[in-house]
């Protein structure tokens, strides 16, 4: 039975690790970034008004990072401060545990769902798998982190093809799953696991999949560790049959509780996207969405690039202050070097220069990914143009650069941007006021 597989479970500790608890060390001695994660992008005015009191306290009035993950991360939180700021969540219902670490991180659900009438809302089954995981006999001992996604509308939305497993719905009764698929240094994208499963065959799938990666997921080298590897050591194929193997298990095993799914309600829509740059936005801007949304009825939804998408029933008036969020280029940045340990090139700076140079040029309609190293936080290799951190010796001197890539798709099908170039960072505004 899998509760007796003492790979894949360890007994659940209260608090944690930190990183589990969604806390990890930053380039500055003694400071933390906190990830607080929203199932699905949901997050209430009453939540977002006391993450930004959190940060005007404990950060300083540092801006709240907005990830591709549906999370919000706070930064520059001294170490002495970090379980304070996780005691005043949980006081407002949020969970922080899993966020970051060797687990099931936060399941992502295309923003639409729910709104879109031609959707299938997922949320209801992200929600019973999110409950099925934690609510498990003990904390998964998971090589690596493991991401899942729900899509309702077509199979591109929450980016599939770049997840452990990622469920795109076909109809309320019939989901396809792509799985094995994560960026990294050397990106591979998933393949078509299954063409179709019932909802309430999610949950076991999932289980499945968690089990095969436990048992032979690698627990050396951590640059082969996620479940994507496992399928390239051992073939489509194989991996497909073992995989199946233990999905027949754990449908026999665990209750197939039945998850009615339905089209998302008609009367909301998408009025705007508030389009960070590269993620930050300001305490200020952050609470006057809060009293925007609490004040108007509005739906807030964090989506899955940098950016938060408002649905209501009627139009409504933007504060002036959230007005330079709009009309904006889709600019994806990790925090590069500002204060990732990982990090090598300066994202932040990169990102305001490829703002100020698509503005200028009108190209407005572009996604852009910039990713401070190799490992591909910002989506770098799914944009219409990625940017990779890097140090290189250019000219005779040892600088920051970026390796240029085009071509992406968005993580909705297997499409991989390629190499083109490397620039200097001190040269990219030239570069692509050029190209």
């Amino acid at each position: 039975m899998i509760d007796e597989r003492q790979t894949m479970y360890k007994p659940l500790v209260p608090y944690g690790p930190v990183r589990l608890l969604g806390a990890y060390p930053q380039r500055q001695e003694g400071f933390f970034m906190q990830r607080i994660p929203f199932l699905g992008g949901r997050i209430t005015p009453t939540q977002l008004r006391r993450i930004v009191e959190l940060a005007e306290e404990f950060t300083g009035g540092t801006p709240l990072h907005i990830t591709t993950r549906q999370d919000i991360e706070l930064h520059n939180i001294a170490e002495a401060d970090v379980a304070g700021v996780q005691a005043a969540l949980a006081e407002i219902g949020i969970s922080t545990f899993g966020a970051c670490g060797d687990f099931v991180r936060n399941i992502t659900v295309c923003p639409c769902c729910g709104f879109d009438p031609e959707a299938v809302e997922m949320t209801p089954l992200a929600e019973q798998v999110r409950d099925a995981v934690l609510s498990a006999a003990g904390t998964l001992d998971l090589p690596r982190k493991f991401k899942i996604s729900f899509t309702g509308c077509g199979g591109t939305g929450a980016r599939p093809y770049l997840q452990d497993l990622g469920f795109a719905a076909q109809s309320p009764e019939s989901i396809r799953v792509i799985g094995a698929g994560s960026l990294g240094p050397r990106p591979q994208p998933g393949i078509v696991l299954y063409e179709s499963i019932r909802p309430e065959e999610a949950a076991p799938l999932v289980f499945a999949a968690l089990e095969v990666f436990a048992e032979h997921g690698d627990r050396e080298n951590r640059r082969t560790a996620r479940l994507r590897h496992i399928r390239q050591r051992m073939g489509n194929v194989p991996f497909k049959a073992l995989l199946n193997d233990a999905f027949e298990r754990h449908k026999a095993r665990l209750p197939q509780k039945p998850v009615p799914l339905s089209f998302g309600q008609a009367g909301y829509q998408k009025r705007l996207t508030l389009q960070t740059l590269g993620g930050d936005i300001t305490c200020k801007q952050a609470m006057m969405l809060a009293n925007l949304a609490d004040g108007q009825t509005v739906q807030m939804r964090i989506n899955l690039w940098h950016g938060i998408d408002l649905y209501s029933r009627v139009p409504f008036n933007l504060p002036p202050s959230l007005h330079p969020l709009t009309h904006r280029p889709r600019i994806v940045a990790c925090p590069g070097n500002s204060t990732c340990t990982r990090g090598l090139a300066d994202c932040r700076a990169a990102a305001e220069v490829m703002a100020e140079t698509l503005a200028q040029r009108g190209k407005t309609d572009l996604t852009v990914g910039i990713s401070g190293c190799p490992n591909n936080c910002a989506l770098s290799v799914v944009c219409d143009v990625g940017l990779v951190g890097r140090v290189k010796t250019m000219d005779g001197v040892r600088q920051e650069a970026f390796d240029v890539y085009t071509g992406g798709g968005s993580g909705g099908d297997e499409r991989l941007a390629q190499r083109k170039d490397t620039v200097a960072a001190a040269d990219l505004k030239n570069y692509f006021a050029q190209s």
